[in-house]
């Protein structure tokens, strides 16, 4: 009697599961999702999603797929059959880890504070000189540096677990950080002045935000160690990744003590420390990541997380554009040089696009060659960045420069003036008539930027001087020069300041004792231009060289026409970066009016725009060289006409 219970028993769990699993079938309700506290990055239940457990299959009479769907059916056959062969390279004691095949949504969200950060900081810290410059790059090294840290962890580990958006969680925490610290972010200070303490406080903030971020990841590997621990080969490349971010971390804080307001001797050695740091934690981590299979970036989303990040920095660039449009567009008084200026800036960042998601390809390369694919990310960004932020502050001072052109001849056309053997106005002088000129051709420059929130733009304390000079009160040649310099000083600064650009800040007190604060203070903002005219030729044609260079590492198979579309790009890049020594004091030559025409005519960036479409032309040339080649293969190969 006994037996048969039991038997029973058996029969009647059988019958339940067998119900249980029929009945999950008819549920009248999805599955409902279900976040693990921690999940296993290794592969589970054979393919990754998507693979070759989930092809479509098509009968022969299914004519509902498409070709473009066919390519992309081809095409993801072939990205699994690589996987196989990936998968078959793992050497004994390697695991294979779960691939996901796009970038995630909480990726994408974390891109987000990158973009966030970005703009904040560039709409707070305009680049006038070349330490804003330094400045301005010193942050977006920091910012790239700790994105480019978390990507790493994330297309190789990142999955949907409780675990993992906790640290996500932090780590938008930090980009949180970054933001708080930007307004105040500062590298070259004087010392002992109320802007050093904010800024040695602001480094000091930040480094203990670059340390939370490092040690956020060094936990995030050790969880990754926990789970691969049985595999020989896993054990020491995880331990480096984690003990890179551990030291970092502990670099960091020990950096903390460096930017002390009380001893602000070593900040110098600080600021250098973060960012050879940076340099080692990314040098060491991509060399762990080479030496086995299981941690190279081969069929991760990096390429296309890289992408997304290109496409949010050209992103900034359209949002630079727009604002410069904005404020030259007061009025919609647009001329043909603005409109010029515009269609210029919106080609260049569409040209930069074209040409770099035109060469991307997703195939696999070496493991070595992807890693410097992936690193040559970093020049090129920065190249980018100051591509697109110069050609919209270019954009603005077309416009002064128009505007201002006007005042000049106003304020200096006065015959006794220009005659050198005079000394001083002639007396009973009637200056009436020049007065009321001048008068008039300012108040039209600055009624320009009149409107219901600045009724009154025109400059503060011009009125006097100009009633002073109508009445003739000067007694000598050097005071009445003095007093027109000043007008003109004055004006061109106020252009400039109603479209919010200024000189730097700098102690100018002996300049006002001897009367060359004005002219200090326009040499100053002339010296805008010119650091943006640099920097901007610089970066278009390292951003051509970049792009070479990245089509060169990323592609696998290079024909001779590809070389030669590569060397045209090389020469056309080196020629837009040498453009910038036309700046350069030993070697302009005011005298010669080429030169002075150019860098003061509204044709530099259409000069860019004009090389990037070149460089197109020439590209789609050799595609289709490349194309006829490949068709006249085929068709000797099949013995018929394709």
């Amino acid at each position: 009697m006994g037996i048969l219970p039991d038997a029973l028993k058996r029969v009647t769990a059988v019958q339940q599961v067998f119900i249980a699993e029929k009945d999950e079938t008819s549920f009248p309700h999805k599955k409902p999702k279900y976040t693990p506290l921690i999940k296993s990055p290794l592969k589970q239940n054979g393919r990754n999603q998507g693979g070759l457990g989930h092809r479509k299959i098509r009968s022969a009479s299914d004519d509902a797929v498409h070709e473009g769907e066919e390519i992309q059916q081809e095409e993801l056959e072939e990205e699994e059959e690589e996987e196989e062969r990936e998968a078959e390279r793992l050497e004994e004691g390697e695991p294979e880890l779960h691939r996901a095949r796009e970038t995630s949504v909480v990726q994408l969200f974390y891109d987000l504070f990158f973009v966030a950060n970005l703009t904040t900081f560039t709409g707070v810290h305009e680049i006038n000189d070349t330490d804003s410059l330094r400045s301005y790059l010193g942050f977006f090294v920091i910012l790239w540096a700790t994105w480019f840290q978390v990507a790493k962890y994330d297309v190789r580990f990142g999955n949907d677990s409780a675990f993992e958006r906790v640290c996500k969680a932090l780590q938008f925490g930090v980009m949180v950080g970054f933001a708080v610290t930007g307004p105040n972010f500062n590298v070259t200070y004087e010392i002992d002045t109320p802007a050093a303490i904010r800024a040695l406080q602001t480094d000091q903030t930040l480094t203990l935000i670059l340390m939370a971020s490092r040690l956020i990841l060094a936990v995030q590997y050790l969880s990754v160690y926990w789970w691969l621990k049985e595999y020989p080969r896993a054990r020491f490349p995880l331990v480096i990744h984690a003990a890179t971010s551990l030291g970092a971390a502990l670099i960091f804080l020990g950096m903390y003590f460096s930017f002390s307001p009380t001893s602000p001797g070593n900040t110098g050695l600080g600021i250098v420390g973060w960012y050879v740091a940076f340099v080692v934690e990314a040098a060491i981590i991509l060399f762990a990541s080479g030496q086995v299979s299981f941690l190279s970036f081969v069929h991760t989303p990096m390429v296309e997380r890289l992408g997304l990040l290109t496409l949010i920095i050209l992103g900034e660039g359209v949002i630079g554009l727009c604002q410069s449009i904005q404020k030259v567009g007061a009025n919609l008084s647009f001329g043909a040089d603005i409109i010029g200026q515009i269609i210029s800036g919106v080609g260049i960042i569409y040209f930069v696009w074209m040409l770099y998601y035109d060469q991307t390809e997703k195939k696999r390369v070496g493991r070595l060659r992807q890693e410097l694919w992936t690193i040559l990310h970093f020049p090129f960004h920065i190249c980018i960045l100051l591509l697109v932020e110069g050609q919209a502050t270019l954009t603005v001072w077309l416009k002064i420069d128009d505007l201002s052109a006007p005042v000049f001849p106003a304020a200096f056309n006065i015959p006794f003036f220009l005659d050198a053997n005079v000394t001083s106005p002639p007396t009973g002088t009637d200056l009436t008539s020049y007065i009321s000129s001048l008068n008039e051709t300012l108040q039209g420059v600055f009624d320009h930027f009149q409107s219901p929130q600045n009724p009154d733009p025109f400059p503060a304390g011009l009125d006097g001087v100009l009633a002073d000079v109508a009445a003739n009160q000067y007694n000598s040649s050097d005071d009445f020069a003095y007093a027109i310099n000043y007008i003109y000083y004055q004006s061109f600064s106020g252009i400039c300041g109603l479209f919010n650009i200024e000189a730097p800040e700098k102690d100018r007190s002996g300049a006002e004792s001897s009367g060359d604060a004005g002219a200090q203070a326009f040499n100053d903002i002339i010296n805008i231009f010119f650091t943006v005219y640099t920097y901007f030729f610089v970066a278009a044609g390292l951003t051509l060289i970049a792009l070479t260079l990245l089509l060169r590492l990323g592609k696998r198979e290079k024909y001779r026409t590809e070389m030669f579309g590569m060397g045209v790009r090389y020469v056309i890049g080196i020629g837009l970066a040498l453009l910038a020594l036309m700046n350069l004091p030993a070697l302009t030559d005011w005298d010669n009016a080429a030169i002075y025409v150019y860098i003061n005519s509204p044709w530099m960036m259409p000069t860019v725009l004009l090389s990037y479409l070149l460089v197109i032309i020439v590209d789609n040339l050799v595609r289709n060289h490349i194309r006829k080649k490949y068709l006249n293969w085929k068709s000797n190969a099949l013995g018929v006409a394709v």
